[in-house]
């Protein structure tokens, strides 16, 4: 087969890689964030104060469990007594998490970390596990619909209609490219690293934009709800 007749045969999908619009930034992510009470509580987790097997220490409940005070329960096979239902962190405390590949799937590991003396380890979940029940939760339902996997990175997809001729960038429409310039914001100045592309379509004939966009960023950051919160609004504000 000739060049010139592989480049006929290609001109479409040629076309769509070239206008097919990148931000992107890369380097190191982050072995550990410090995230903040209010996060925990929108995962749907509740910090508690309390004696764990007999000894004092921090865990975490099902916030629907609704536990308070003075509740004894088992749990695992250890006996747990709640002394208090935390509702701001002691001074010089900080919860933080970290993410890592363990049997080819992203965990992610939540610990308490005092002032001095030891760390407690609240929970270690599958990552993808706790950001689907976590997006429901908080109803970011973008970002529960676009979700494709989750290990050091996650990746979401959000298309919308049929795919055709990708438009070059002066002709996008002026929301199109305020995604572009709102998604390099949130990777420069919130995660630091990550990939966002989009391709657009044009309009079908009821005047719905055709696109389609992905974006690659740090697991990590994403249990960091005001991230979250405004990538949601970022693919909701396409979804119009």
């Amino acid at each position: 087969m000739s060049y010139a007749k592989t480049v006929r045969d290609l001109k479409i999908q040629h076309q769509r890689m070239l206008n097919t619009f990148v931000r992107e930034k890369w380097g190191e992510i982050p072995n550990e964030l410090e995230v903040k009470l209010k996060s925990l509580k929108a995962w749907g987790f509740d910090l508690l104060m309390g004696l764990k097997g007999g000894e004092s220490h921090m865990f975490v409940a099902d916030e629907d469990a609704k536990r308070k005070k003075g509740d004894v329960y088992e749990e695992h096979g250890e006996k747990l007594e709640v002394k208090e239902v935390v509702s701001k962190l002691p001074k010089g405390s900080k919860i933080v998490i970290n993410v890592e590949l363990e049997d080819r799937r992203g965990i992610i590991k939540a610990y308490y970390r005092p002032q001095s003396g030891q760390e407690d380890l609240l929970f270690s979940l599958p990552s993808a596990e706790l950001l689907l029940v976590y997006f429901k939760k908080r109803g970011f339902n973008n970002l529960l619909k676009a979700f494709q996997s989750s290990g050091l990175t996650t990746e979401f997809i959000q298309k919308n209609g049929e795919q055709g001729k990708a438009y070059d960038y002066d002709e996008l429409p002026p929301q199109m490219k305020r995604a572009l310039r709102e998604a390099w914001d949130l990777i420069r100045k919130k995660t630091k690293v990550g990939r966002f592309t989009l391709a657009y379509f044009g309009q079908n004939k009821d005047k719905k934009d055709r696109y389609i966009t992905n974006w690659i960023l740090p697991t990590i950051y994403l249990f960091d709800i005001e991230v979250a919160e405004s990538l949601n609004k970022l693919l909701q504000f396409l979804d119009k």
